[in-house]
């Protein structure tokens, strides 16, 4: 009863304001219409414009990033080969260089300028599991200091980075990882490899990559309302303006897993052909067990189930590969109890990263021992008769 009443003596006054401001009601009855007529005109030009085949977000043109990887960028710099790079002024990257170096993308556990590097030296390449600058220290980190603590004279050069399959690895070694000269070569990989950041029929094009080139190639739509611009314009016969077109290459007919074991047989001669040893280690994770059995593990921050799917269904095609390839490794088995993966059941702990790094030391001692002692020999001059 009380609330009818107030609401009857609040009315009367509610009109009287509109009246006392007769322009300010019909500007804003003017602006509410005109925003109903451009929504309808714009949902109504984008079923026209889907229909004949053009597919244009509804009301506003996305900014580049806006949407998809803005967190990435803002810790990346574009690279025309690989899609993107650790940008150089990352604080995790300045905090590395109060200890070593760091050089277009690579950390080097060392002081020294490249050509004074010591050898051995080891190039580690990965995605995030890898990554110098996530986390907790790498495993290639731990894999210097152990070198150092055994007195072993080597230096590590980690080019890991968070999102990189054997795609970009690939890429990596040809443009970048030869110019250290390295005398062991390790892809620590997998994982990205599942299809995310290799997605076919054109694996070697990073996702991120496809983002820039989309937003490079495309029509210049107008920013806002742009269905109903378009299709404006094209009933009116203007042409929109197109960027340079786009080629991503000759679409590949292999499997993910048929294109991993390529990189790595790439890889491999590629190494050979410049004089060092190649390692391919298929790196251990939560979800597949060391006989290739597939696992639920319980985990605080689990991954979804389209992720471990694709994650099990690569390992199984790849399972095989140790066996076809002697520089192919597994280190399923080598990640078996508490503490050693963070929640995601993908990332290791340092405890498990330091296990790691122990067991690649393991796998390349016979060969770091060969290469020092190779170069350690003195050649003796031949006098002449």
């Amino acid at each position: 009863m009380f609330k009818s009443q107030s609401a009857k003596s609040a009315s009367p006054v509610a009109q009287n304001r509109f009246e006392r401001h007769p322009r300010l009601t019909l500007s804003v009855m003017l602006l509410c219409s005109l925003g109903m007529t451009l929504l309808v005109a714009e949902i109504i030009s984008r079923k026209v414009n889907l229909a004949n085949g053009t597919d244009i977000p509804l009301l506003k043109i996305q900014a580049l990033g806006s949407k998809k990887a803005s967190r990435r960028q803002t810790i990346s710099v574009i690279d025309p080969h690989l899609g993107y790079a650790r940008r150089n002024t990352l604080s995790r990257v300045r905090e590395l260089q109060d200890k070593y170096a760091w050089i277009e993308g690579f950390a080097v556990y060392s002081k020294k300028a490249p050509a004074e590097l010591d050898h051995p030296v080891i190039l580690t390449l990965g995605g995030s599991t890898t990554d110098a600058t996530r986390g907790d220290h790498s495993w290639p980190e731990e894999l210097s200091k152990l070198l150092s603590e055994r007195g072993i004279s080597a230096t590590v050069v980690n080019g890991g980075t968070s999102g990189y399959s054997t795609n970009q690895e690939l890429l990596k070694l040809v443009r970048d990882g030869l110019e250290f000269k390295p005398d062991i070569i390790i892809s620590y990989s997998g994982v990205n490899d599942r299809g995310k950041y290799s997605e076919l029929p054109h694996p070697m094009v990073h996702r991120y990559q496809r983002y820039l080139l989309e937003f490079l190639t495309r029509s210049q739509y107008s920013p806002f309302f742009p269905n109903t611009v378009y299709l404006i314009n094209k009933i009116l016969g203007a042409k929109p303006t197109r960027y340079l077109g786009v080629t991503l290459g000759v679409p590949s007919r292999r499997t993910l897993g048929q294109q991993y074991e390529r990189n790595l047989v790439l890889m491999d001669a590629i190494a050979r052909a410049s004089g060092a040893t190649f390692y391919g280690i298929i790196q251990p994770n939560a979800y597949v067990g060391p006989e290739g059995e597939i696992r639920t593990p319980r985990l605080g921050k689990p991954h979804s189930a389209d992720y471990v799917s694709q994650l099990q269904d690569l390992y199984g095609q790849i399972a095989d590969l140790p066996i076809r390839h002697p520089f192919v490794h597994s280190f399923l088995s080598i990640l078996e109890g508490e503490g050693l993966y963070k929640r995601d059941g993908i990332h290791a702990t340092l405890k498990g990263n330091h296990l790691i790094a122990e067991k690649v030391l393991d796998l390349i001692l016979p060969d770091l021992s060969t290469r020092q002692t190779s170069r350690s020999v003195v050649p003796v001059p031949v006098k002449e008769k």
